[in-house]
């Protein structure tokens, strides 16, 4: 079933499957007779947010498939399991299209998802890339150089959720902190926070990804305190990661390559957290050396 677009910009269109009493909603975008890539977005984040990265999907011959994460944009909440609460959503989906094997891809704060989904369906995962990602359980010294009003958020969400869900909606006295603080983010980050047109280009990710409120935003940062085993997994897992990001600083991946049984790491020189805008081809060429 297609839900209709109610945006003058041309967006992918979404699509909705029922599961039970739930919606799952999602899109895709790339080639749509191209290797399958299951995408996790971050934390806000939407079906959209991988938008940026359709050009480059289509030339390498690249399926991208994101759905809304429960809690997210149009899908359904789901019971809380952690870092696999979706991954019976993500099995659904694959079913739904017919497809036996998939890539899975965490963006920031859907790296803890892509992974946990690796670890529990081996058999439909085949691969993992992240992309500027976060993973659970990263020690604190690898995320010095992190900005500091990021370091606050995920504290608050740990001991006063409902003031960090004020702070993720911009309510009351957070109405201008992302504003306030654009001084604080990488050179590289503040190009695309500041430019009207990646602004626009982004704008329906920002919007679809607050839809139902923070609370699933704020679920998200409290899991990334607790570990997963990394050691577990499997399947290949490329990460790509800015060496100026100062979201999920570059010392957590080289933390997480070092305790995944087969993992490397591309490290972009300069680039901050949101480089999937400008520099998508990196993703790409990530999912294709995993092939």
């Amino acid at each position: 079933m297609r839900v209709p677009e109610s945006r003058e910009r041309p967006l992918p269109p979404t699509r909705v499957l029922p599961v039970g009493r739930r919606e799952i909603a999602y899109c895709e975008i790339g080639d749509p007779e191209g290797a399958p890539v299951l995408a996790a977005h971050g934390s806000p984040g939407s079906r959209y947010q991988l938008m940026p990265l359709h050009e480059a999907a289509r030339a390498a011959g690249v399926r991208i498939i994101t759905p809304d994460r429960p809690g997210f944009g149009r899908t359904s909440v789901a019971g809380d399991r952690g870092f696999d609460t979706g991954g019976a959503d993500a099995v659904a989906l694959l079913d739904h299209l017919g497809i036996d094997r998939a890539a899975a891809l965490g963006f920031s704060g859907g790296a803890g998802y892509s992974l946990a989904s690796a670890l529990a369906h081996p058999d439909r995962i085949d691969r993992v890339v992240l992309a500027c990602g976060m993973v659970p359980g990263a020690p604190r010294e690898t995320l010095e150089g992190r900005i500091p009003i990021v370091s606050t958020l995920y504290l608050v969400t740990r001991f006063a959720p409902r003031l960090a869900a004020a702070m993720l909606e911009g309510r009351g006295p957070f109405a201008r902190t992302r504003a306030a603080n654009v001084d604080a983010w990488p050179a590289a980050d503040r190009a695309i926070m500041t430019d009207e047109k990646q602004q626009a280009m982004i704008a329906p990710d920002a919007a679809e990804g607050m839809r139902q409120g923070a609370r699933a935003a704020v679920d998200d940062l409290r899991r990334y305190s607790r570990r997963i085993p990394l050691g577990e997994v499997r399947q290949p897992v490329r990460l790509v990661h800015g060496t100026a990001d100062g979201n999920v600083p570059i010392g957590v991946a080289r933390w997480a390559v070092s305790h995944l049984p087969d993992a490397t790491l591309r490290e972009i020189q300069g680039q901050g957290h949101y480089f999937a805008v400008t520099r998508p081809e990196v993703i790409i060429d990530a999912l294709a050396i995993a092939d």
